[in-house]
């Protein structure tokens, strides 16, 4: 069953194996293929995470500016994960404490924050 903490754990996971891989065997000469994205692909603009998973890669690698230039959240995303995957009863716990119209506006800031940051790169 896929819970939270499940998710969060093969995330981490799956970030760990290719960042062990890279340390082993260095980067491909080519780069990593990844997966293209649908959106872009469709549209031909980039999508509000376009960037997210080479920024992943950056992280892994130790390269924190690169991460933070290819897409912000990514740091959020790997900070949230790390609690969710091996503490879940204290992140879900953590989460009751607050009502969920506050849980709601901090979703919303989240999401207008990701929004933001993808019409600022689409203006630039």
């Amino acid at each position: 069953m896929f819970t939270h903490s499940n998710l969060a754990r093969l995330f981490l996971l799956g970030l760990g194996g290719i960042g062990l891989y890279l340390a082993l065997f260095g980067s491909p000469e080519g780069g990593i293929a990844l997966l293209p994205c649908p959106f872009r692909a469709i549209t031909g603009i980039r999508c509000p995470g376009c960037g997210m998973t080479r920024s992943c890669l950056a992280l892994v690698q130790g390269d924190f500016v690169s991460a933070w230039t290819l897409h912000p959240f990514s740091f959020l995303l790997v900070i949230l994960a790390v609690p969710a995957a091996f503490f879940p009863a204290s992140t879900r716990g953590f989460r009751d404490r607050f009502s969920p119209t506050v849980r709601n506006v901090v979703l919303a800031g989240l999401v207008a924050l990701c929004l933001g940051l993808w019409i600022y790169r689409l203006s630039v």
